[in-house]
């Protein structure tokens, strides 16, 4: 090659080098997310969190648990989705289903509901990295129920957002001291998720619910369950069902009767968005060396053309 064009290609490399450095910083700061903003409204009692990609509005007067979330930084038509729990119900599975069937299967004594609980507000537990909130968990916890039987009820729901994915709610469902009726029922928590549209008051349930993978997808967010539970250090069979009503939709998640051991089971909540699979940091890497690659070499091109003409 003429030495002239190798001195070139020499003097284009620091600037070549730069460009790939540029990249990766990139590419990291991309990955890594951008912590948490919160603010809390006592007037109203409510807490609202926000990441980059979704917002969360919680409520913690002691009523029953109740949040909202929705995309942040979005058009003016974008949903709000209320998530609302409401129910524990123990019943026979009389369609040997596993799962909850309202009108089919039979329930095994009262219904308790969730209003009748006085619930505990944790406040905020943060996770940081040098100045940087990396973690947000919250908890509801049963204070006291109304209502005689429940002496030994334990309910706990535990919420975990990571920046790494901002575009999900985790939660813990966590149960110890339920009075089973029959030693051969099941249980199932019933919450309600209802969608309000721009300047509307009214709620309407989920349209076009797609099920699959134990992922329920609508509206541009989804819920999505492990099939299994920790019931005191064994892992149990877990089934969910769905009851679409006017202004919302129903979902029961069942299970299996587990006696006096301690069930924990972790579903999630999120954007249907935050549902693709990332990039693999080897093809991030990849792709970054090789897009740095390509510009190195249109630009020793573009220089031994220049200095030949």
């Amino acid at each position: 090659m003429n030495t002239q064009i190798i001195k070139r290609v020499v003097t284009a490399a620091p600037f070549c080098l730069a460009l790939l450095l540029i990249a990766s910083v990139s590419v990291t700061a991309a990955t890594n997310g951008t912590g948490f903003t919160w603010q809390y409204d006592g007037l109203h009692q409510q807490v609202t969190l926000t990441t980059e990609v979704m917002t969360v509005r919680v409520t913690t007067g002691g009523e029953v648990p109740h949040f909202l979330f929705w995309a942040t930084n979005t058009t003016s038509d974008q949903l709000v989705y209320h998530v609302q729990f409401h129910q524990l119900i123990e019943f026979n599975d009389t369609n040997a289903d596993a799962a909850y069937t309202p009108g089919t299967d039979n329930v095994a004594q009262s219904i308790l509901s969730l209003a009748a609980i006085r619930w505990n507000f944790s406040d905020f537990i943060t996770e940081h990295e040098d100045d940087t909130v990396t973690a947000i968990h919250f908890n509801y916890t049963l204070e006291s129920v109304q209502g005689p039987g429940y002496d030994d009820l334990f309910v706990q729901l535990r919420f975990h957002m990571n920046a790494s994915s901002p575009g999900d709610l985790k939660f813990d469902i966590v149960i110890s001291g339920w009075p089973w009726a029959y030693p051969d029922t099941y249980l199932a928590l019933r919450w309600d998720i209802m969608l309000q549209s721009p300047g509307q008051h009214a709620f309407q349930h989920a349209h076009q619910t797609q099920y699959q993978n134990r992922t329920y997808s609508f509206d541009g967010a989804y819920f999505s369950y492990r099939n299994t539970a920790n019931a005191g250090g064994t892992e149990v069979p877990v089934n969910s069902s769905i009851e679409e009503q006017t202004d919302r939709s129903r979902f029961y998640i069942a299970y299996p009767n587990f006696s006096d051991e301690t069930l924990e089971h972790d579903p999630t909540f999120g954007l249907v968005s935050s549902l693709t699979p990332p990039i693999p940091s080897d093809l991030v890497v990849l792709f970054v060396v090789g897009a740095g690659a390509l510009a190195c070499g249109v630009i020793a091109a573009f220089i031994i053309v220049r200095r030949r003409n």
